[in-house]
Parts: C-alpha cells; structure tokens; sequence
C-alpha cells in the first residue's frame, strides 16, 4: 500500500490534469452533443468530474441556455470557475516545481467532499437502477468515486505531515499557560467563515432541492415552518462539513487557501473532542460576534484556534489575484444585469 501511495503522490500532476480536463470536456458536451445511449457510456468510462457546485439554482450564477425561441433552461456556471481554477492550480504546481500546493489543496478538498457525496448517492443507486446494466453503472461510477476519495484524502494528508506552524505569538492562558503559536488574523478568519459558508451552500443546496429530498424538505416545512426549516438543514449540512474537514485535516477548504489549521490551546494534537466542540460553540447566538476580543466562544470554550504555517513568498499570486478580479467582476456583472440596473 505504501508503495502505491508514493507513486499516486508521485504522478499526482498528471492525475490532476486528467480529472480537470475530462472535467471540463464534460462538462462543454451537452452544450455540443445531445444525450444517448453511447454518449452515456462514454461518461460512465470517463467521466470523473463529481463536483456540482449550484448556489440555490439562482440566476446570477447560472447561464440561460435557450431550448426554443420561447424557453431556456439555466446552467449553473460555478463548475466551470471551479474547474478553470483547478486548471491554473494544476498548471502553477507544476511550474512552481511542486512546491505551489494551497489552491491545489483548496480544489482537492472539494473533490473530496462531492466524492463522499458521490459514494453516498451511488449505493443508493445500485437498488434503485433497475437491471444489471443499471448496477453495473452503478459500480463502475461507485469505484471512480471512491478513486477520488482516496487520492484527494491521500494528498490531503500528505500536506498535513510536512506543515510546520509559525511560533511567534504569546497568549496568557488560565492555569499559567501560554499559547506560542502565531494565530491567524481577524479578517483571515472572516475570509473562513464567508467562504466556507458559500461553499456550504453551493455543495449542499444542490441536494437540498433534488428529487428525493424535496418531499422531505416539504413534510419538514410542514412540520415546523419554514424559516425553522431552512435552520436546521443549514445547521445539518454545515455541521458535517466541519466536521468532515476540521475532524480529517484540521482545516476547511477555506483555510487551506490562508495556509493555516486548527490547533490545540495546550500545544498538542488537537483531538476530534475539541473539533466536534468548534462545531456545536458556532451554533451559540452571537458567535461570531465573540472573535472582537482575544479568542471567539467556538475557540475558547473547544480550547483550540487556528494558527498560521510557515510558508515561503509566492511567484504566481499575481494569477490568482486576476482570476479572482475577472470573477468578481463577471458576478458583479451577472448581478446588475438580473436586476435590469444594466
């Protein structure tokens, strides 16, 4: 097994391009080509791309594609800002000579996640596909899904043996200790908190609208309103999107961007105690609101933080910032123009 890790971590480039190329062929096809039998074949030998970022269905992220003169059907366009970046990222790993790995370890983190998904959606699909073609699409998408989830896992985890943290801050503790770790700074950590909320919402509202889940999102509305609702599935999902990352990586997707994770108060492996209590301190009221002093409610009562790594200057923060301001730019865009302000 160790063999086979060390020439997975070794060809991880050309992995990576294949998962974003096919990605984005696939993802351009049915814009070119309509759906049949071969053409479904074609995916289910080739086709690996499992992420599906859709922020609610709406409109400012989605493209009109008409279907008549009369009616469009929308697209959502964040797969393909998402596999454009995972392009760069995997470009600039390589001209960086392996060393440029945060935007990489972002990406590969939401592989990660939409795999797990995959896996999920797949086993429930080999009982209700009916037929043995059916199962066996089933299995074959089921082994891609899990592929993806061990290589992401696997990359992830190899970063978090070779992460060394910054030991400058001095914080006085109860007891007399003292926390040496420099710690990430307020606006990274409303950078977290923004983005990875975003995320959560993209990944799962996809789900959250999808055939089978709608009757019970309907019996749930019933049942207890529906802004209560809309709480307790965001609190759900979000729950197990912490727990998920910050439990396996220490980190969210978020954070590997800001090259920081969390960390134990008393200076040792932070535990999945002190994770599981991050995550139930962010549903206290006024959480957020607790980072204005030294440590936040989800920091101070789980006794952990999130500190930073040490790291070496980048020579391709330039792209990324272009990218970032050509996105930004092109949502602001999409915005004015579904508000008719254009």
């Amino acid at each position: 097994m160790k063999k086979l890790n060390n020439w997975l971590l070794a060809n991880i480039f050309g992995i990576s391009l294949y998962i974003v190329l096919t990605a984005l062929f696939f993802e351009a096809l049915p814009f070119f080509v309509d759906s049949n039998n071969r053409l479904d074949w074609f995916y289910v030998i080739f086709d690996v791309s499992y992420v599906h970022l859709n922020f609610f269905r709406s409109e400012v992220f989605s493209f009109h594609v008409p279907i008549d003169e009369n009616s469009y059907t929308l697209s959502g366009y964040l797969n393909y800002v998402f596999y454009l970046l995972f392009l760069i990222a995997v470009i600039v790993y390589r001209f960086s000579k392996m060393q440029e790995t945060k935007v990489l370890k972002f990406c590969y983190s939401i592989v990660f996640i939409f795999s797990i998904i995959g896996i999920l959606f797949q086993v429930f699909m080999i009982f209700y596909r009916p037929g043995v073609l059916g199962v066996l699409f089933s299995l074959i998408y089921l082994f891609k899904a899990v592929f993806l989830t061990y290589i992401s896992c696997l990359f992830l985890r190899d970063w978090m043996s070779l992460r060394v943290y910054i030991d400058e801050d001095v914080l006085d503790l109860p007891n007399f200790q003292k926390f040496t770790l420099k710690r990430a700074d307020w606006y990274q950590r409303l950078g977290h908190i923004l983005l990875d909320t975003f995320l959560i919402l993209s990944i799962f509202s996809t789900y959250v609208f999808d055939y089978y889940t709608r009757d019970l999102m309907m019996s749930l509305d019933n049942l207890v309103g529906e802004r209560f609702a809309v709480t307790l599935v965001f609190v759900f999902f979000s729950s197990i999107y912490y727990l998920i990352f910050e439990g396996l990586f220490k980190s969210t997707p978020a954070k590997f961007l800001t090259q920081t994770s969390v960390v134990n108060l008393k200076n040792e492996a932070v535990s999945f105690q002190n994770i599981l209590g991050r995550t139930l301190c962010r549903r206290l009221p006024f959480n957020a609101f607790s980072f204005f002093g030294k440590l936040g409610w989800h920091d101070s009562l789980a006794y952990s933080t999130v500190a930073k790594h040490q790291t070496t200057p980048s020579k391709y923060t330039l792209v990324y910032i272009v990218f970032s301001v050509i996105l930004i730019a092109f949502v602001l865009y999409r915005v004015l123009d579904e508000f008719r302000i254009l």
